[in-house]
């Protein structure tokens, strides 16, 4: 069996930028487990649960802080987020590990907590704990001119997984109940951003990584 992990900051996330991915591959018989490391609003957390549990995926909600202004870690602590992405990493023993873009762009602009997550991966592979070339980064760029977050797969991308009309419509379902999550919030006033994404983006879904070389369903470039 092949186990996946995808390390994502956010309740939604996975479902944005791998939901196809995660979907298609679980029903291939892939093990997988998701962690988001900003799950501290009840609300979001309850989705996270019941998406990961629709399909039996396994759901690891961490409660650090979700601040899109500051630099990474400037309100969450390296130290303590690094250790308990470590510990569910060693536990699921994964063969491929998932996360957001290093790319200073990240998928759709910089945003802290992405790069959180991704940088707490990145430093257990400078530990060893895996091999670089097992970990898939998410490859997207923005698309100036149309709704002012939405993207595409980025041309540079090393693997590819076009999505059909099946997996785009579950998306689609998922994207619209976190809208509807954020709408909700009493927090936000009813503004919610993922409109501003153009969801359900993207497809194809994009991934790439040094030396990274993801097998079948995924295509390579």
């Amino acid at each position: 069996m092949t186990n996946a992990i995808a390390v994502v900051a956010h309740y939604d996330d996975a479902v944005i930028w791998a939901g196809g991915t995660i979907k298609r591959t679980r029903s291939l018989g892939w093990d997988w487990t998701i962690v988001t490391t900003c799950a501290a609003e009840e609300s979001r957390r309850d989705y996270f649960v019941r998406w990961c549990e629709s399909f039996g995926v396994r759901p690891v909600a961490l409660l650090f802080k979700d601040h899109p202004d500051g630099g990474p870690f400037s309100q969450n602590d390296r130290v303590a987020l690094c250790e308990a992405v470590r510990e569910t990493v060693r536990s699921a023993a994964p063969d491929w590990l998932f996360t957001h873009s290093l790319d200073a762009d990240g998928e759709y602009g910089p945003h802290p907590n992405h790069t959180e997550a991704a940088e707490a991966l990145a430093s257990l592979a400078g530990e060893g704990m895996f091999r670089v070339s097992q970990v898939a980064h998410f490859a997207y760029r923005r698309v100036y001119g149309l709704p002012e977050l939405a993207t595409v797969a980025r041309v540079e991308a090393s693997h590819y997984l076009q999505l059909d009309y099946d997996e785009l419509r579950w998306k689609a379902e998922w994207c619209e109940a976190a809208n509807g999550v954020e709408m909700r919030d009493p927090a936000l006033g009813a503004n919610t951003w993922l409109k501003r994404l153009a969801w359900p983006c993207p497809n194809p879904e994009a991934f790439t990584g040094s030396g990274l070389r993801l097998p079948s369903p995924f295509v390579g470039r």
